[in-house]
């Protein structure tokens, strides 16, 4: 059906400068100075000179605080007072140990940083989508309903709309010679946002110029016949990505070492076979729709286990056999312990030699946007369509799949809003979008140029066919412990085989 690519997100380092530091040491020396200047012009006289030094200590003596203290009593009535008004123009507050506490200053860094953060906050207000735009619907040109439903999806992911409508940070990347296909998406996503005259979307427009650049980029989606709206997905990301890729020349990489990568812990693995990733492939894109999936083998002779972290663009599932089964029910199926034996035997690593193995995924780096794929269709160019109710849920938590060393770093949980939706047959259906509007709320059916409001319950149902979740921005979820009966590695049995089940997982760049 198509290929996964995959990248994690990456934590950005976040230096400290000295500016600070050097601010308020030259604040403080310049306080001193005054100070000294101050003590130097004095009156004489008992009263003042004690009154100066009190005033050019850094922290007051607990007699002299307490007398300072009796005299402000005396001026407010007898009242005691929490704050007291030093000498040196700073104020001082009483501490939980009755003691007293100079208030801290307000620093030129501190300012600015708030400053900064209220400039971003509103910001960040003003770019939220407008609830009168993304309510365009598109013009069907032949056959291209594939097309509609998947852009009407990508057109409210948040990721995408923040970069190419919304604030507007589209450029080609610098020494490549772009297909052109991210202007032309560029420019039809402004069109579908502009803003709409009727509230539930008549306006329509034609997606002529990006279907052209498509077709330039993936020659299977030249003509007007019936495409499969998944593949068109993973073209169409591809696509963007290579005009988007901040790597200009992708430079040439050694072979992986894998003896080397055998003797790391799966953490240092993971970050050195993700930076090689991010080596060649580093867009807005990857950034967005990209993860990486653990795969362990484990051989059933001599218990070798080789791990391996391969990146996905998108999760395609199988689906049980039955007439009503979940999610939650695909994604076990998907990540459950496989069987290799007979022709699908591996080579193991230690026995040099075709040995019968376990095998068994698990997510490790985790996706801004998850897209999943239930593969309904089966055989050669969609010859049979499986119409089995799978329930979706509105919030999602794949903790369950996460491998268990990443479970307490990273956020689990994901929400629904875009479902690519497949009527009809193999040899003749139709395809069709219910998304949660980005800017509202609220959730919409996209029927190629007609645009109506649609309820949260008729979201779920057996049309149901390409999932977009967005991550939830909470808190890591709580470690679930050791005593999960799930296991995070293959168990060989000595016993009978297991079912074994198709799983796929896409290959970076091979359709």
């Amino acid at each position: 059906m198509g290929s996964t690519t995959s990248l994690p997100t990456l934590g950005r380092g976040n230096p400290h400068s000295n500016y600070t530091a050097a601010k308020r040491s030259a604040s403080s020396a310049g306080t001193d100075k005054q100070h000294r200047k101050q003590q130097s012009s004095s009156s004489n006289g008992a009263n003042s000179l004690a009154r100066s030094k009190s005033c050019s200590n850094a922290n007051f003596g607990k007699q002299q605080k307490q007398h300072l203290l009796q005299q402000q009593q005396q001026q407010n009535g007898g009242l005691e007072s929490t704050v007291e008004p030093a000498t040196n123009g700073s104020q001082w507050h009483k501490v939980s140990n009755g003691n007293y506490a100079p208030e801290p200053e307000k620093t030129l860094a501190s300012t600015t940083s708030l400053q900064k953060q209220k400039q971003q906050q509103r910001l960040k207000n003003l770019q939220r989508p407008p609830a009168n735009g993304g309510l365009v619907g598109l013009n069907n040109l032949g056959n291209t309903c594939y097309m509609n439903s998947i852009l009407q999806c990508l057109s409210h992911t948040e990721p995408l709309l923040r970069h190419f409508v919304l604030e507007r940070r589209f450029q080609p990347s610098a020494g490549r010679n772009g297909s052109g296909l991210a202007k032309a998406y560029a420019n039809l996503m402004l069109r579908m946002w502009a803003a709409s005259a009727s509230p539930t979307g008549a306006d329509c427009t034609s997606p002529t110029e990006l279907k052209q650049c498509v077709a330039q980029y993936a020659p299977r989606f030249r003509g007007y016949s019936q495409q499969d709206a998944q593949e068109f997905l993973r073209y169409l990301l591809e696509g963007l990505h290579e005009d988007l890729n901040l790597v200009s020349v992708r430079p040439k990489l050694p072979p992986v070492d894998y003896e080397h990568l055998d003797l790391l812990l799966d953490d240092d693995k993971a970050d050195e076979l993700w930076q090689r990733y991010l080596q060649q492939e580093n867009s807005p894109v990857v950034e967005a729709f990209v993860g990486q999936l653990k795969s362990t083998l484990e051989c059933c002779h001599c218990s070798h286990k080789s791990v391996t972290f391969d990146p996905f663009w998108d999760l395609a599932l199988p689906i049980p056999g039955k007439s009503r089964t979940s999610l939650d029910a695909c994604l076990k199926l998907f990540t459950n312990q496989e069987t290799l034996d007979g022709n699908e035997r591996p080579t193991c690593d230690r026995c040099r030699c075709r040995r019968k193995c376990v095998k068994r995924f698990h997510l490790y780096r985790l996706p801004s946007v998850l897209v999943i794929h239930l593969m309904r269709f089966s055989g050669e160019r969609f010859k049979t369509k499986l119409n089995t109710l799978v329930e979706y849920p509105m919030e999602l938590d794949v903790s369950e799949f996460l491998d268990k060393k990443c479970r307490l770093r990273q956020t689990p949980q994901y929400r629904l809003y875009a479902v690519s939706e497949h009527a009809g047959t193999p040899y003749g259906g139709h395809y069709t979008a219910v998304v949660r509007h980005a800017g509202t709320g609220r959730w919409l059916r996209y029927n190629d140029n007609r645009v109506e409001e649609a309820s949260t319950r008729s979201v779920v149902s057996t049309e149901g066919y390409v999932l977009f979740y967005s991550r939830v921005d909470s808190q890591p979820a709580e470690d679930v412990g050791d005593d999960d009966n799930e296991g995070d590695d293959p168990v060989c049995e000595n016993g009978e085989d297991e079912e074994n089940t198709e799983k796929h997982v896409m290959a970076n760049g091979n359709h």
